[in-house]
């Protein structure tokens, strides 16, 4: 079965290339801002949430939330707006890892260097959204995001910020 979202230029400037993941309320494709060539990750609310004035005003907080926050550990929100459709989409920087619970269930138990460095940087991460008010309330192994980034494949990113 093939999604209609594949192949859509959204505002004329990002184009969905293929779907990443979906959940409960949404889905995240691979998409691409068509003006300036960069990949981009783009989270979409199913449509029956996105006419759920409570459900859109937790997604907008999302994006409110990281964005407000701007720590190099938390995922980054680069726009947000509405599908033809009304539904609501919020555009991310694109990451290549995988999440610490995939890790976890891959390659079981970790060493002690490499949770104590994970966690080192999710409460670096924390810390700085509690100094603007901000608790992320999910925090769990699905939303943390390990990257390659300066060197280390152990880069932390914190993601989905939705009920903070």
């Amino acid at each position: 079965m093939s999604d209609p979202l594949v192949g859509t230029v959204i505002q004329d400037r990002y184009k969905i290339v293929r779907p990443l993941g979906e959940g409960g309320m949404g889905a995240v494709y691979q998409g691409e801002n068509i003006k300036i060539g960069r990949p981009v990750a783009i989270k979409v609310l199913h449509p029956e949430f996105a006419r759920n004035p409570e459900v859109v005003a937790r997604f907008h907080q999302e994006a409110k939330a990281a964005t407000a926050i701007g720590h190099p550990h938390i995922i980054e929100v680069l726009d947000l707006g509405e599908l033809p459709d009304g539904s609501t989409f919020m555009v991310l920087e694109l990451l290549a890892g995988k999440d610490w619970g995939e890790e976890l269930d891959d390659d079981g138990p970790q060493p002690l260097s490499h949770v104590a460095e994970v966690l080192w940087q999710v409460c670096d991460a924390l810390e700085s959204a509690h100094a603007k008010g901000i608790v992320h309330r999910d925090l769990k192994p699905e939303n943390i995001f390990l990257i390659h980034r300066h060197g280390r494949d152990d880069y932390v990113k914190v993601l989905d910020f939705g009920i903070s």
